[in-house]
């Protein structure tokens, strides 16, 4: 049985991109740990987003990287850390054997198959324009009753105090069918609660629709039988 232990860091945003990848790797029969000495494989999806979120993301980095000395052979990097950073993080921390950015977490299992088959220091990365859309189920992290629900990725704002459009990119709405669909599911596995987020939940259907239509999706998600609250 080949272990895999997802540490995720940041905002709910970036646990949104982790249950994702939970729920990939579980429907490639790879098996999930909460325990490291047990991990065959460690993903580390980091943040930047401040100082000491990056402070936190490095010091993880090099804590997960002792694991090597035992049962540990692959170490991969993704979220806003591997892409803010890619070509420093790549050069100065030798011991990562993969780097996925923001857009490039739905290959996660591709990646460790990779690894497995004996490449290293593989390097995942998308266009920023791009918005992941997968298909399989998301595997939740959070207590049973709630789950978040992620709206649109990046921002265009481009305020001079903030990189997020830097390693997040464009303000991108997910589809209102989608949204609807995995909202379905995760209602089905238990959720009575949806957190909607974004960069800016506002803004959400300008790119897709001419509009904005946040107040259309929150009547559309309602409809929903076993959801009884939604919050922004």
């Amino acid at each position: 049985m080949f272990n895999v232990l997802l540490i995720s860091l940041g905002c709910d945003k970036n646990l949104c991109d982790s249950e994702e990848m939970l729920g990939i790797l579980t429907a490639r029969n790879y098996n999930i740990t909460n325990d490291e000495t047990e991990a065959d494989a460690v993903i580390i999806n980091s943040c930047c987003f401040i100082r000491d979120a990056m402070t936190e993301s490095i010091d993880t980095i090099f804590e997960m990287a002792k694991l090597k000395e035992g049962r540990l052979k692959y170490l991969i990097l993704a979220g806003c850390m591997a892409e803010r950073f890619q070509a420093e993080i790549a050069e100065d921390i030798p011991e990562v054997d993969a780097f996925v950015g923001t857009t490039a977490y739905e290959e996660i299992a591709d990646i460790i198959d990779r690894l497995r088959a004996g490449e290293r220091r593989i390097c995942a990365y998308h266009s920023l324009d791009y918005l992941p859309d997968t298909t399989t189920r998301r595997i939740s992290s959070t207590a049973p009753y709630m789950a978040y629900l992620k709206i649109a990725e990046g921002c265009d704002k481009h305020c001079t105090y903030c990189a997020i459009p830097s390693f997040r990119g464009p303000y991108r709405s997910v589809p209102k069918e989608k949204l609807l669909e995995q909202a379905e599911k995760l209602a089905a596995d238990g959720a009575k609660e949806l957190i909607l987020v974004a960069q800016e939940t506002t803004c959400y259907g300008k790119d897709l629709y001419g509009r904005k239509c946040l107040h259309e999706l929150i009547r559309d998600l309602s409809k929903i039988e076993q959801i009884e609250w939604i919050r922004l």
